[in-house]
């Protein structure tokens, strides 16, 4: 395949202005954490935290996309989760939208990149169908906000952050993310953000303490956390950290592959990796989430079925795993993990009566729905079900699909299932049709990424769980990138791909490196 260089404007930038952006955006962080764990903000630091660290901030990463688009991608994709806990969300006061960090950098992004292709430095990738259906799905969502009974400004917004911002990532790493060296730098860069989300989990699990979130301690049963830090619930946290791991297992098979020169560093680097894997499957474990672990899973099955050579690496610690389930048989069935969670039955009971409900608003109007998120007022109001009595907060659907089915109708929820369909059937032709390892690696832990989101949306409305979007939005659109076709015509699902030859030995050396 083709993957032509693309130059930056800063190029030749001096490494000495580099390292000192570096620093500079360093301690900016540091100084956002040390204010935020201050706990006493007085007005000049209220100052520095609204108005100077968001700016700072926001001018490194521009600098910093300036000099290397997928560098700036990368960074805002690792940074995104923190911002508004860090103080990197610029607040413009009341009845003006905030100015957020990934509002910020995906408006630069897609201004910077369409620049480039205007000047001729860039060689934007077409649009496909898959496109075309998700404008449908916002149009839809869109139409619905002027009957929402929670104000048109924060439907417009919350639109705009869950899934205009999210799609935005996509197409910006489509454009950034060129070949498999690219996509080897998302891998790491995630890998980074999942351990520190599974560090997070497992000291709250441990300790009872929430941190970077302002919310109270919250229990799932008697014997386990429900994970708030970070992301205000442990199936977001979760998620996001088993979406990446089918990448991390790629990476580390690849690393692995016969025939490859076994340095030290690469055994650092494999070392580094497979605990990293370890910790992000504990950091999911520990979350007691049903979604997360069936995450997993589901990686687990789609690695297996789709790369053979995964098998080498897997299966033997799948049979160890069952040999030891197997002998601490009575203990597994007996511990909490299965008594108090995997068998607890409260949650399918509401989302049972959330589907029965949704089903029976949805009749009232199939076509265009009930109005933007409307679905916790008509439940209390017309229906009264209130199980969060106590929190004095509407009820959630805890349900993508039938969200999208009460706000937009069949309008919203047919498209949005539209361009999850030609999600699929896209990678599942570029799988195909691939010859190269590399590649068939890249889809498969694709596969494995967009399977797991599929599911989990049915668990949870996706609309709360900003971080999590993004980094799915992301994860495919590199991953897209990154295997492209070379020539496509605009708006077409299935283009053409220029052939490649099979590669193996020290030719896959080459191609991955």
């Amino acid at each position: 395949m083709n993957h032509s260089t693309q130059h930056s404007p800063l190029d030749r930038l001096p490494a000495w202005l580099l390292a000192l952006l570096a620093l500079a955006l360093g301690g900016l962080l540091a100084l956002a954490l040390m204010t935020t764990a201050s706990g006493q903000v007085g007005l000049a630091d209220s100052r520095l935290t609204d108005i100077v660290l968001p700016l700072a901030a926001a001018g490194c990463l521009i600098a910093l996309s300036l000099y290397s688009p997928l560098a700036g991608f990368l960074a805002w994709i690792a940074l995104a989760p923190y911002s508004q806990h860090l103080a990197l969300d610029l607040r413009l006061g009341a009845g003006i939208p905030d100015l957020s960090l990934s509002r910020m950098l995906a408006g630069f992004l897609l201004l910077l990149v369409i620049t480039q292709a205007a000047l001729g430095k860039r060689k934007l990738r077409p649009l496909a169908w898959s496109d075309l259906a998700y404008a449908l799905f916002l149009f839809g969502l869109l139409f619905s906000v002027p009957q929402t009974v929670y104000g048109k400004l924060e439907g417009v917004q919350t639109i705009l952050d869950a899934y205009i911002v999210p799609f935005i990532a996509l197409f910006i790493a489509r454009q950034v993310v060129r070949n498999q060296r690219d996509l080897r730098w998302l891998t790491v860069v995630l890998m980074a953000s999942a351990v520190a989300f599974s560090l997070l989990i497992i000291r709250e699990q441990l300790t009872g303490e929430v941190l970077l979130y302002s919310r109270e301690a919250a229990r799932y049963s008697r014997s386990f956390q429900k994970v708030i830090s970070l992301m205000g619930n442990a199936a977001p946290i979760g998620v996001s950290t088993a979406m990446v791991i089918p990448l991390g297992l790629t990476l580390l098979a690849q690393s692995l592959q016969a025939g490859r020169p076994a340095t030290p560093a690469r055994r650092l680097g494999q070392l580094v990796l497979a605990a990293s894997l370890a910790i992000c499957a504990l950091g999911v474990y520990m979350t007691y989430n049903r979604a997360s672990w069936l995450a997993v899973a589901v990686t687990l099955v789609v690695l297996l079925a789709l790369r053979p050579r995964m098998r080498r690496m897997l299966l033997p610690v799948l049979l160890l795993a069952a040999v030891l389930a197997i002998v601490f048989w009575q203990t597994v069935v007996n511990s909490p993990a299965v008594t108090e969670r995997l068998l607890e039955d409260d949650s399918v009971g509401y989302r049972t009566t959330v589907l029965r409900l949704a089903l029976d608003m949805a009749a009232d109007n199939p076509v265009f729905g009930l109005g933007y998120n409307n679905f916790g007022s008509i439940a209390r109001r017309n229906y009264g079900w209130n199980p969060n009595l106590l929190f004095g907060i509407d009820p959630p659907a805890h349900n993508s699909y039938t969200f999208f089915l009460v706000s937009g109708g069949l309008v919203a929820l047919l498209p949005y299932l539209a361009w999850m369909a030609l999600l699929a059937w896209q990678g599942f032709r570029r799988f195909r049709s691939s010859r190269s390892p590399l590649e068939r690696d890249a889809l498969a832990a694709g596969a494995a990424v967009f399977l797991t989101y599929f599911l989990a949306s049915g668990t949870f409305d996706n609309l709360n769980h900003l971080a999590m979007n993004l980094i799915f939005y992301a994860i495919i659109g590199s991953i897209w990138g990154a295997t492209e076709y070379t020539s496509p015509p605009a708006l077409s699902s299935a283009p053409t791909r220029t052939p490649t030859r099979t590669l193996s030995g020290p030719e896959i050396e080459e191609e991955y490196e």
